[in-house]
């Protein structure tokens, strides 16, 4: 390949580069405000801190910027367009949107009312006779952002494109005989598994966003085996026949894996890089108002899951990049499939056959006894168990009655 081809794309950053701080200068605007102390995620009132600012975040040509006003937004985009004009360069009107975070008023005792928004002024600003567009949630580099701060448009698109991805080769890979299992597992692992997870380092779901990404990976290994639900095959059994970890625990390893990146980041005076500081960064006077309670941040995330790991000192541990790698990594270690993987599944797929035929005899009429017809009283208004011979006080059956008795049930019925 030409090196002057290769030297495009870094040409390409440095001029951009260039550009945007050409623009800061020039604007004399004000970026978010951030405190970075020395406690990292525990601040107390006492602590001393550094204050930075963020302006803006850049990839290639792909360009945000943060500002705690909308005057200093449109000024920031008034200037864009007159520098890059100036160096011969266009700003695309077209994929411009502006986008301002939610927020609620605050009463006079300091509690939130989430009955009332606060309503910024629209932003109208037109570059050469087009408006740019105000919206509510735009995607960055793959990753859905909404004004409302929350992770869940995020997670159900992570959910989307995942779901395309499986399906796309569910005739082509899934379903085919002669492809083994483990061939299906590394393919899953390789082209389906890192499009629902992308992004997953900066998560922070609730427990019943979890559980449907845990339903989702469950309902792809069940596919990739030759089960469904109507085996009712339990979600533990499944993991130790293909020998694969729980999404759960992916994602915990993908978070501390970029904690312990993040936190061995510093320049070469041994100071804070800003990625660094970011990760740690904290509003330091901003109260919270007392009525909303705490929603669990990234921060409280990656101390459960220290917790979790087992990890005593993280400080310390990351600073090894190779043993904090293979200690996260214990989390998510992959056994081959089990050797009789076959005849497992075989065995459930028989059970549920058996369970299909006694319920199609019930839809012909042949519907086994009840179980409170199965359980007879004494004089001393016992319930005694035909099956295991125990007595029981009426209120005090009800799960024996969903085991033993209902087995005895299903007894009587087959003679």
């Amino acid at each position: 390949m030409d090196s002057r081809i290769q030297l495009l794309p870094i040409l390409f950053n440095v001029s951009f580069d260039f550009i945007v701080r050409k623009v800061l200068e020039e604007a004399v605007i004000e970026g978010v405000k951030l405190a970075h102390g020395s406690s990292d995620f525990f601040h107390g009132k006492g602590e001393t801190y550094e204050l930075f600012e963020l302006w803006v975040l850049m990839y290639a040509d792909d360009l945000v910027a943060m500002f705690s006003s909308l005057q200093d937004l449109d000024k920031f985009i008034l200037t864009s367009e007159k520098i890059t004009q100036k160096y011969e360069l266009t700003m695309s009107v077209k994929k411009t949107m502006t986008m301002s975070m939610e927020e609620f008023e605050v009463d006079s005792n300091g509690k939130l009312n989430k009955q009332k928004k606060i309503q910024h002024p629209d932003l109208n600003i037109v570059i050469r006779n087009q408006k740019v567009e105000i919206t509510d949630k735009f995607t960055y580099l793959g990753c859905a952002i909404s004004r409302d701060q929350k992770m869940k448009m995020e997670l159900e698109a992570r959910l989307t494109k995942a779901t395309t991805a499986f399906n796309m080769l569910r005739n082509v890979v899934w379903y085919r005989k002669n492809v083994s299992i483990s061939a299906k597992l590394k393919i899953f692992r390789s082209c389906v598994l890192p499009v629902l997870l992308y992004g997953s380092e900066t998560w922070c779901p609730t427990v019943a966003q979890e559980k449907r990404f845990a339903t989702f990976y469950m309902k792809c290994l069940r596919t990739l085996v030759g089960l469904n639900l109507g085996d009712r095959a339990p979600n533990q059994a499944i993991l130790q026949i293909t020998g694969q970890p729980a999404v759960e625990g992916i994602m915990r390893r993908n978070r501390l894996r970029w904690f312990g990146h993040v936190n061995i980041m510093v320049d070469d005076q041994d100071a804070a890089t800003l990625v660094k500081k970011t990760i740690f960064s904290y509003l330091p006077n901003e109260k919270r108002p007392g009525n909303v309670g705490v929603r669990k941040r990234w921060e409280h995330k990656i101390i459960e899951d220290l917790e979790k790991s087992n990890v005593k000192n993280w400080r310390r541990e990351t600073i090894d990049r190779d043993s904090w790698r293979a200690k996260i990594n214990t989390i998510i270690e992959t056994k081959p499939v089990n050797s009789r993987i076959k005849p497992i599944v075989q065995k459930y797929k028989s059970r549920a056959d058996e369970r299909r035929s006694r319920e199609k005899k019930t839809d012909q009429g042949k519907a086994p006894r009840k179980v409170v017809e199965v359980l007879v009283k004494d004089n001393n208004k016992l319930c005694g168990c035909p099956n295991c011979k125990k007595k029981f006080k009426p209120q005090g059956i009800t799960g024996h009655v969903r085991s033993c008795a209902a087995t005895a049930a299903r007894k009587t019925t087959s003679k």
